[in-house]
């Protein structure tokens, strides 16, 4: 052998130590991310949770109504027609040139309204006018407020000179803020009433959250189709017009009418929380819905929103979000939070 041919030899043995020596050695991370030794540390994130629930809902469908006016004369314009949709607010009829207005009331209109007049009639009339839009508080006096939204609805309609009064005789009560025509008393040029005007389905009045929200996160709630919502009241009550539109309209419906079985729906938080996504070892100290975590070896209050496929959503109640949180090795006992 060469001295050549050794000394190659020995550069490659010297090469071959360090490689070995770079992949035995432990290694060694950055000092801004190193954990101590035996620490778990892992990054969490944020999310907005709607707490979406299925629930079971029992819709309230009205029974056929027939719609009657107290007005008298010719019937000079019409928008009867079986399957027409007529509206609250809207005028669906004319007599003797005089418009008529529909209005969707919880108590039916039984005499003429104007300023100074109290009572549960006026109260509903006035709920009805702020469902519509108008700047009215339904306080069961007829007040200047409600006066200047019957002269304006009025007016819409195609009143002539409206003076803020409601005569019973102009109205058409409704049953719903929209009913569906399934028959016309009259027609065009025939002479009307008092008496029947049109018969119109029964349709859907309300729904009622009846199951499905046990252990819910507590919070204000909407019910949802699609892209439509409406509020969830007090007493798990929804009567929002366009929502129960839309569920009507739905094959959701359609299915549960047709096949006799339960409608179910989403119910989500009005409101969605801001939660943080740590692992469910990361919590300690769990009692009555709150638990500590570690963050940068500092014990945190969190509260637990819920669990979902290994993940656990909080909500520090003080200060921000932390980036990191360590989890507690076995048999370790981390220092209390509170």
């Amino acid at each position: 052998m060469t001295s050549a041919t050794v000394g190659l030899a020995a550069v490659a043995l010297v090469a071959i130590g360090l490689l070995a020596g770079i992949l035995l050695a432990p290694g060694r991370a950055p000092s801004s991310v190193a954990v101590p030794e035996g620490e778990l540390r892992v990054a969490v994130s944020s999310r907005l949770f709607d707490d979406a629930r299925r629930v079971e809902v029992t819709p309230h469908v009205a029974e056929a109504v027939t719609l009657t006016v107290a007005e008298s004369g010719r019937v000079t314009r019409t928008a009867c027609t079986p399957g027409a949709v007529i509206a609250s607010g809207t005028s669906p009829l004319t007599v003797d040139d005089r418009p008529l207005l529909a209005l969707a009331t919880t108590v039916p209109l039984w005499r003429d309204l104007e300023w100074g007049a109290r009572g549960e009639d006026v109260r509903a009339m006035q709920a009805e006018l702020a469902r519509l839009g108008h700047p009215v508080t339904p306080t069961g006096t007829y007040d200047r407020p409600t006066s200047t939204a019957v002269a304006t609805i009025l007016r819409e309609i195609g009143g002539a000179q409206p003076s803020g009064r409601l005569p019973v005789a102009s109205v058409i009560w409704l049953p719903a803020p929209q009913v569906t025509v399934a028959s016309c008393e009259v027609a065009l040029a025939q002479t009307i009433g008092p008496g029947p005007f049109a018969t119109v389905a029964g349709g859907l009045t309300s729904l009622e959250v009846t199951g499905g929200l046990t252990g819910a996160v507590a919070g204000d709630r909407v019910l949802r189709i699609g892209d439509v919502s409406a509020p969830i009241d007090a007493g798990g009550m929804v009567t929002d017009p366009a929502f129960l539109a839309a569920v009507a309209a739905s094959p959701e419906f359609a299915f549960a009418t047709a096949s006799n079985s339960a409608l179910t729906l989403d119910a989500v938080l009005a409101t969605p929380l801001e939660v943080v996504v740590v692992p469910p070892g990361a919590i300690f100290g769990i009692a009555d819905g709150t638990g500590c975590v570690l963050a940068d070896g500092q014990p945190r209050p969190v509260r637990v929103v819920a669990s979902s496929l290994g993940q656990t959503m909080v909500t520090f109640d003080a200060g921000p979000a932390p980036t990191y949180v360590e989890v507690p090795l076995p048999g370790e006992v981390p220092p209390p939070c509170r």
